[in-house]
């Protein structure tokens, strides 16, 4: 890989690192200070709502300002929004400070994304974007290391996290890599397109899963009495199955059909939600051991299995609608997957939050195994009627919220197929 690219891994590992911490804080937060599951579902809500409108504002943003500028100023604006956190603690403060963080977040990744894919080599820029997915999965899992160091103390490190979004900005500033010049904008809306109903769905479900389980797990788990360090290696068990799982489900993908995969993938996250909520108020116990080695070994083992399933399930819908794209509309495919994955990201948290008042603690394992469901039963219903294509696409593995990353791996399949 060019040497130039290093700087670019580096600057975005720093910032999915500071935010991923900074979610399962406030989680953990909201439970120690007698917070409800709607609270940090509202809060996770705005959040989405935000990056997504990062995620489509951004390139506006990067062509009429420049790409290092946008970069700047939006790291400094979560910069500002993360001291925020720490000065406000009321939850719609933290909400609305995790809509601009959303926002800002995303405006960093997407002018990442399109400088790693300027200088990515066009022959490599598969490769290029499966180690950039690697990456961003073990800023996932490390961020979850400072929770395992300080104990319930981590939350004093949140003046750090602000730290590492300005040492993303210093290690852009000094690359020696060229600026990527944004194309002028052509005038034309992109039209919506999506060729497959169950890739569609596909990525609403995985949106709708990882927003949901991400923001509202650390504050479920705490609230049933896990402590502090048991809650983050919980969620690093969650990231460790995406990292695990996504190259060996990419492969699967493409020798089988994906709806095949697609239904292998949603219904462990059905079981998976059933089990915890069968354990219900035991999770405590389960996770130290309290109620058996064979508990215990489930226990850990369930987050790897729902990480292994939710997140290669945007990757997987992605190839299956460019599978089926006509030619030259990958781009429009790329774009309406992504928005129909930012929905689903706002969609969750708020069924969550609507439902927790009606359901209680229950209402993250109630809301995932449905909208899974859902998407079992249309792929099955698919299966029956559609027959698969004759030479798919290859899999790539997308990072989620990346409208370039998605846009170049549907570019890519459209190469490959043509």
């Amino acid at each position: 890989m060019p040497k130039q690219l290093s700087a670019l891994f580096f600057a975005s590992f720093l910032v999915n690192l500071a935010n991923a911490a900074i979610s399962t804080m406030l989680g953990i937060l909201i439970a120690n200070e007698g917070g409800s599951q709607g609270d940090v579902s509202f809060i996770a809500a705005a959040y989405s709502i935000g990056f997504g409108v990062g995620c489509f504002a951004a390139p506006n943003l990067a062509r009429r300002s420049g790409v290092i500028r946008t970069y700047a100023a939006a790291a400094a604006i979560a910069t500002i929004t993360i001291i925020g956190l720490e000065a406000l603690d009321n939850t719609f403060s933290w909400a609305a400070l995790r809509f601009v963080m959303g926002a800002s977040i995303a405006t960093v990744l997407a002018v990442s994304d399109t400088w790693i894919n300027h200088e990515a080599p066009k022959d490599r820029r598969g490769q290029v974007i499966a180690l950039y997915s690697i990456i961003l999965g073990l800023a996932s899992i490390g961020s979850q290391v400072v929770f395992l160091w300080m104990g319930s103390d981590a939350e004093s490190l949140i003046l750090y996290f602000a730290a590492l979004m300005n040492i993303s900005v210093a290690v852009i500033a000094v690359t020696k890599s060229e600026q990527p010049v944004m194309p002028p904008a052509t005038g034309s809306k992109t039209a919506l397109n999506i060729p497959s109903p169950t890739a569609g769905l596909g990525a609403f479900v995985s949106g709708f899963s990882v927003s949901s389980t991400i923001s509202v797990l650390p504050f479920y788990l705490t609230s049933h009495g896990l402590s502090v360090s048991l809650v983050a290696i919980v969620i690093m068990l969650l990231y460790g199955g995406r990292l695990f799982a996504q190259w060996p489900v990419g492969i699967l993908s493409d020798r089988v059909d994906r709806r095949l995969v697609i239904i292998s993938l949603a219904i462990p996250a059905i079981l998976v939600m059933i089990a915890t909520a069968v354990i219900g108020d035991g999770e405590g116990r389960a996770f130290t051991g309290a109620q058996g080695s064979v508990v215990q070994i489930f226990a850990f083992l369930s987050p790897v299995l729902l990480g292994a399933a939710i997140f290669p399930l945007y990757s997987v819908s992605s190839a299956l609608a460019f599978d089926r794209a006509a030619d030259g509309t990958t781009t429009e495919v790329s774009s309406t997957l992504l928005l129909l994955y930012s929905i689903g990201s706002v969609v969750g948290p708020t069924t969550v939050m609507i439902t927790s008042s009606v359901i209680g603690d229950y209402a993250l394992q109630g809301c995932v195994a449905a909208v899974n469901l859902v998407l079992v039963t249309v792929a099955f219903l698919r299966l029956s009627r559609i027959q698969a294509p004759e030479e798919p696409s290859p899999s790539v593995p997308i990072p989620e919220n990346s409208l370039k990353m998605v846009q170049q791996a549907g570019k890519i399949s459209e190469e490959d197929t043509s």
